[in-house]
């Protein structure tokens, strides 16, 4: 059936209303056929008994005649009296009865002029007095004529009743073939109905609540997350579109659950690699984190990360796969011309490499025939094509070029994680640089101070000493007086020198150079050290002047009653803390001190944490690797560089020598 829903659920119901109505009017007419036959067959009875009446008013008018005739007795009269009155009335009823049959109509019409003529013509002439009063027109012979006007009128009131009683009994027996036709023809609108009824409900369900209860089934799978449920699309017009539109609409939910998978798996692997990276990993590990991460996502056979070099050449920094068999290795690598990595080096965009015309480049740049497909987008790092990111697969379905775009959107962000990276290096080894200059610095200074002022200043004071006793006596004291002072200024000079680069650090290593900051400090030192003899040069420089500072701070704003230094090796790194009981409420955001202690131990790759709430002390707690970042300086540091002061004590005896 064509048309809309609409125009189907008005066809049907036309169908509908002529089926009952057919129904309706089949029982009807036979109703009306069954009124009309019993109307007919009353009307008969009624004749019949009409007919009766008036034979017996006949009668009556005659046995009247005939007793009033014999006895002369006038109450014999009275039932002729009332006969004479309804006879009339009779024989209207008659015809009256027998009004639709002609044939009967015509008998009765005969039947009533032979009872008027009787009554006219022989039965009131009949009565009729004399004279004497007697009756005149009795006689044998008045009475024998009588009685065959009487026996003619009653044959012929028997062959009218014998007439109609025929007819009524055709009435009757047509009166119940109505009656069944009509019985027949209501079971036969019943069955119509139904039948209508049960085909209208068979439409609405072929075409409205079947199409609608699978889609509610397939809703309920919707909503219970089964997104693979879809509802045939054969409904009727308007039905048939919606199930089209609800089969569109699921799909597109699965389409995006997909796409949302797909995005959360992304993401999560770009969690996954911006952990690696802030975490401060060395690079090598990042390249590895994030080859990994690709190639999972993209479901590959392998996944490299290459690093585009200047001389127009690649290194392969980092490599995956699934099968070692797949496993590309580390190292330099020429470009092809026409492979994925040279067309994403010269067009800066995302590549992809499959089917029968790529499999001569496939095979010359991975070495491998089973390659089927490969996939490859730049690595943009401070706007240059950095490197590339390559995954290949073996696998019947291969690698689409949306998964190209995919891995240029996931480049961009690993780009950011390798930048980042990088730029930690790079600040790592600034530090690093600046710190090795500091200390080389450091060292100079306190070479020239010892082996130049120093020793300059030590001869003098030896020559003064010399000369002393050749001097007069008020020149002697004069003499002496100077050499005290020049004495002392040895002595400052000497701190001053181990302050800008101890020799017992360079000397006997770190313990001892902390023991000795230890001796000097006017606030008692607890030493909990468990510490080799030496230590890389850097990390023993670098910690000697944290400690250093942290006694100075102590000392000048803890106001404690003592301090605790502790140290040992764990897990190839250097733990150490100094702690103190003194009022605590060190803030490293209001001074330069603090900082550029987390500065220093940041240079030796190692991490600072502080611990100072007021009225309960502090703690300065460092780990340092015992391998840090060490790059030599670019270039020399003129000048003195100033350091930490060590702790001094007021009590610290003069000294000559160095």
């Amino acid at each position: 059936m064509r048309g809309g829903l609409t125009v189907r659920l008005a066809v049907i119901s036309v169908l509908f209303t002529v089926m009952i109505s057919t129904a309706f009017a089949a029982i009807l007419i036979s109703v009306y056929e069954l009124s009309s036959s019993v109307t007919v067959a009353t009307n008969a009875e009624q004749a019949v008994s009409a007919s009766n009446t008036l034979e017996r008013l006949v009668l009556d008018v005659e046995a009247g005649r005939r007793g009033y005739a014999l006895t002369h007795d006038q109450a014999l009269l009275e039932p002729w009296i009332q006969a004479q009155q309804q006879i009339p009335l009779r024989q209207q009823d008659l015809a009256s009865s027998v009004a639709s049959d002609r044939a009967q109509a015509a008998r009765v019409t005969r039947l009533n002029n032979d009872v008027t003529a009787y009554i006219d013509n022989y039965a009131d002439p009949a009565i009729a007095d004399d004279e004497a009063g007697e009756p005149a027109n009795i006689d044998p012979q008045s009475i024998r004529a009588g009685q065959k006007h009487i026996a003619a009128l009653r044959a012929e009131f028997d062959e009218f009743i014998t007439a109609q009683r025929t007819r009524v009994d055709r009435l009757h027996g047509e009166a119940d073939r109505a009656g069944q036709q009509a019985l027949a023809a209501s079971i036969a609108g019943f069955a119509v109905a139904l039948t209508a009824v049960a085909l209208l409900m068979r439409s609405l369900n072929v075409m409205v609540v079947r199409p609608l209860h699978r889609m509610v089934l397939a809703a309920d799978r919707v909503a219970g997350g089964d997104l693979t449920a879809r509802v045939p699309t054969a409904g009727p017009a308007e039905v048939g579109v919606l199930q089209r539109t609800f089969n569109a609409m699921v799909a597109a939910l699965d389409r995006g659950r997909v796409m949302l998978a797909a995005v959360a798996a992304e993401q999560a692997a770009l969690r996954r690699v911006a952990t690696v990276a802030a975490r401060g990993k060395p690079a090598e590990e990042v390249f590895a984190a994030v080859t990994e991460e690709a190639g999972k996502l993209f479901g590959a056979d392998a996944a490299v990360l290459l690093r585009f070099d200047p001389d127009g050449d690649g290194t392969v920094v980092a490599s995956w796969s699934q099968d070692p068999t797949h496993r590309i290795s580390l190292g330099k690598v020429k470009l092809a011309h026409e492979g994925i990595a040279g067309q994403v080096l010269r067009s800066g965009r995302p590549i992809r490499l499959a089917g029968s015309r790529s499999a001569d480049f496939l095979q010359q740049e991975f070495g491998d025939t089973s390659i089927r497909s490969a996939i490859g987008a730049p690595v943009l790092v401070a706007g240059r094509t950095w490197g590339a990111l390559k995954a290949l697969s073996t696998c019947a379905q291969p690698l689409e070029q949306h998964d190209a775009e995919r891995a240029a959107e996931f480049t961009e962000l690993v780009a950011s994680a390798i930048a980042n990276s990088q730029a930690r290096a790079d600040l790592t080894a600034s530090r690093a640089r600046v710190v090795a200059a500091t200390d080389e610095s450091r060292r100079r200074i306190e070479r020239d101070l010892h082996d130049g002022t120093q020793q300059r200043l030590i001869a003098l004071l030896l020559a003064l000493r010399a000369t002393e006793p050749q001097a007069g006596d008020g020149l002697q004291d004069r003499i002496h007086t100077i050499g005290s002072d020049l004495s002392a200024a040895i002595d400052e000079l000497r701190e001053l020198a181990r302050g800008i680069h101890p020799s017992i650090l360079s000397e006997g290593g770190l313990t001892p150079a902390i023991k000795s900051l230890a001796r000097r400090s006017p606030v008692p030192v607890e030493l909990h050290l468990r510490l080799p003899e030496r230590l890389n040069t850097n990390v023993e420089i670098g910690v000697y002047y944290v400690v250093a500072e942290a006694l100075t701070n102590a000392i000048r704003h803890a106001h404690g009653t003592v301090i605790s230094v502790s140290g040992e090796i764990v897990d190839d790194h250097l733990n150490l803390s100094v702690e103190d009981d003194g009022v605590g409420g060190a803030d490293p955001g209001t001074g330069t001190g603090l900082t550029g202690l987390g500065d220093r131990v940041a240079a030796l790759g190692g991490t600072m944490q502080i611990a100072s709430r007021s009225g309960a002390g502090t703690r300065l707690s460092i780990t340092v690797p015992l391998t840090p970042t060490s790059t030599e300086p670019e270039s020399p540091v003129t000048g003195p560089v100033p350091g930490p002061r060590p702790p001094t004590t007021a009590s610290s005896p003069p000294s000559a020598t160095l």
